[in-house]
């Protein structure tokens, strides 16, 4: 179940917030502030709340992950790197997250994940120093999905023949575009984005957003960037003040409720919710 560790044993409530107890600070190992977890601790992440992530990154929670998304990462996203390694003309390092334990950075204390590519030359040199971009890649539905909570988890919703059921036809797209039709990247991905650049010492960034229809849940295997909307968006660092600060803010809150005090920030109201009805799924 979501909830790894129990209440009142290894955590207890106290003045709106979650402490741990004095006998799991001595076991726990707490995870790193990685490019999927950044948004949330400023709250950029419309779904997680910085509460909730503090409850992910001390270990007494695991958000439980669809796994068609999982399926479909994993077989679409080597695609995408090769058709942008084809664009850009250049090759991209590519980590086994499970060889390097989810981290490329192990010698930060703090900030850590893993890149979805490294631009490298042919001797395996990095190539930020000549202005090859990192890259991130992004999978989106065209449509909204339907989805359905099962024990507290969000899974998507399928047809008998494993397709997704649409609930409105193109409403993602839409939502990824403004008025003039200019992609636009939610700010919880162009965070994730600075951290590993800023990681990196490097300056400039790519997202590579890819729209899939919803054959391509079904079977990811057969999906061809060729025959897909692909959208190539740049980022670069142009303020090394703010990045410097959104660095600062992170470190700052990950000392005060990691490091130093082994308590989480104040719940919401709408946090109160979610704890209760995990605490309940978990009883």
């Amino acid at each position: 179940m979501p909830f790894l560790k129990k209440i009142n044993k290894d955590f207890f409530i106290k003045d709106n917030r979650i402490y741990l107890s004095n006998d799991y600070i001595k076991e726990f190992h707490p995870k790193k502030i990685t490019g999927s977890r950044i948004g949330a601790i400023i709250g950029l992440n419309k779904y997680v709340s910085p509460f909730q992530i503090w409850c992910q990154i001390v270990n007494i929670y695991k958000e439980e992950i669809d796994p068609t998304l999982a399926i479909v990462g994993n077989k679409i996203e080597p695609k995408i790197r090769s058709y942008v390694e084809k664009i850009m003309k250049n090759k991209y390092l590519v980590y086994d997250p499970k060889t390097i334990g989810w981290d490329v950075f192990k010698s930060n204390k703090i900030f850590g994940g893993v890149p979805d590519g490294e631009p490298i030359d042919e001797n395996n040199n990095f190539l930020y120093d000549k202005g090859y971009p990192m890259l991130e890649i992004k999978t989106t539905s065209l449509d909204k999905l339907t989805y359905k909570i099962i024990n507290n988890a969000f899974q998507m919703q399928k047809d008998e023949n494993g397709i997704p059921i649409v609930k409105i036809k193109n409403l993602k797209r839409l939502e990824w575009f403004s008025n003039d039709n200019v992609i636009k990247m939610p700010n919880e991905y162009i965070a994730q984005l600075l951290l590993y650049l800023y990681l990196r010492n490097a300056s400039c960034g790519l997202f590579a957003v890819a729209f899939l229809e919803p054959k391509d849940y079904a079977n990811p295997d057969l999906f061809e960037c060729d025959n897909h909307e692909i959208h190539l968006v740049e980022l670069k660092i142009s303020d090394r003040n703010s990045l410097n600060q959104l660095i600062k803010f992170t470190e700052d809150w990950y000392n005060k409720h990691i490091i130093n005090n082994q308590y989480s920030p104040e719940m919401t109201e709408e946090d109160k919710v979610w704890l209760d009805k995990h605490l309940k799924v978990d009883s």
